[in-house]
């Protein structure tokens, strides 16, 4: 029986994980040094749907027992979901999950030591029920600094307080996010910076849908950025061939390609988890699949392959889909796509980075492209069946 995990599918059973011993290994060796007093600051990227939040909730599970682990998808929160994202917000995010964590693993007794620490080292006026659990609530710039400070410093308080604890981590997947902070994103690194490294039991993971060369990543993890170059970096690889062709042969030996047939497979989906678990399932089985099938199917799957990028698509300016048109033939360079679209070059610097901080363009030496090729692989259908691209929808 094919046994394959839904391409959407965040968090996998033992049965559906597949590969990364690799990766996971690196990880946990280096977290685990959070118990000896040197903790890391890892950041992990990697395009979307290469598996990075599967591989974080692995390894959540898998240090579970020894170390309180906090996990946050930043771009989930209602902040972030209704546009106003901002410090106050993310610290509740924090706050609200170690709470969460505490819970879950029976610390119960934490709850009344934190409100009489609250009280006592902060002077808050207002300290409020949030299911369950006191949460101080700042009034003043004063209160806000002082409570920052308290649930940064909170991870460490309960490795000091729970001798059982080998160690706090805090895992911030879709850290991207926090672009949405505008003018406000340096300041909370750098306070976010000083925090880590005044702390010895806590380790943190940075985790988001950009490659290495993200403007966010330059902010944090370039020897410019708040953490000057003292960062470790992964980033997260799609599949190789080899391991794509073992992981079909043992997950979906219903699936029949001939070796053209199986090139062409890697070749849609590049390796990457998401589009091979989809594609996979969307394929016929049992009969032969060649070169030329595959390529017909993948065609037929597109919309179901793309569905995210059509979703972002569709929330686009004109100027921001225009000025992605352009760029489905190939790279160009910003004075080259202002000139086809008959502006000047700098009328464009806003639309460009709002693409870019969407994951759809990126920029490698004054060239932009689109990130993802099975966004320019539908984009080049839709043009192809209707002889525009699908400007409007109604």
């Amino acid at each position: 029986m094919d046994n394959i995990a839904l391409g959407t599918n965040t968090e996998l059973t033992d049965d559906q994980f597949y590969n990364r011993d690799e990766d996971i290994s690196w990880l946990k060796r280096f977290l685990e040094s959070t118990s000896d007093g040197s903790p890391p600051t890892i950041m992990v990227t990697g395009i979307r749907g290469v598996g990075k939040t599967v591989l974080l909730k692995k390894i959540k599970k898998e240090l579970d027992e020894d170390y309180l682990v906090c996990y946050i998808d930043l771009s989930i929160t209602s902040g972030y979901q209704k546009g106003e994202l901002t410090e106050i917000g993310i610290m509740n995010e924090f706050y609200d999950c170690w709470m969460k964590e505490c819970e879950r693993k029976g610390i119960s007794t934490l709850f009344k030591k934190i409100l009489k620490s609250s009280k006592r080292t902060l002077g808050l006026r207002e300290i409020v029920d949030i299911a369950g659990w006191p949460l101080p609530i700042p009034q003043t710039e004063d209160d806000y600094k002082k409570l920052s400070k308290f649930v940064f410093h909170l991870p460490q308080e309960i490795y000091e307080e729970q001798s059982s604890l080998k160690g706090t981590i805090l895992i911030i997947d879709e850290f991207q996010s926090i672009k949405d902070l505008g003018n406000a994103l340096k300041p909370f690194i750098w306070f976010l910076r000083g925090i880590i490294q005044s702390q010895r039991n806590v380790a943190y993971i940075f985790s988001g849908s950009v490659t290495s060369t993200d403007k966010i990543v330059t902010e944090i993890a370039s020897n410019e950025g708040a953490f000057g170059g003292r960062i470790l970096t992964f980033e997260v690889p799609p599949f190789t061939k080899e391991t794509v062709r073992e992981y079909l042969n043992e997950r979906v030996p219903s699936l029949i390609f001939d070796e053209k047939g199986f090139e062409r497979f890697y070749k849609c989906t590049k390796g990457v988890p998401f589009y091979v678990n989809t594609f996979a399932r969307l394929l016929p089985k049992g009969i032969p699949l060649n070169d030329d099938k595959v390529k017909m199917e993948f065609s037929n799957s597109l919309t179901f392959l793309a569905v995210h990028f059509m979703n972002q698509w569709s929330r686009l300016t004109f100027q921001e889909q225009c000025i992605i048109t352009k760029l489905v033939d190939g790279p160009l360079k910003r004075i080259k796509i202002a000139r086809t679209l008959n502006k000047e070059p700098g009328a464009l610097s806003a639309s460009l980075r709002r693409l870019q901080d969407r994951g759809l363009l990126k920029n490698e030496n004054g060239l932009y492209s689109i990130t993802e090729p099975i966004f320019k692989a539908w984009l080049e259908k839709e043009y192809e069946k209707k002889g525009i691209y699908p400007y409007r929808t109604i």
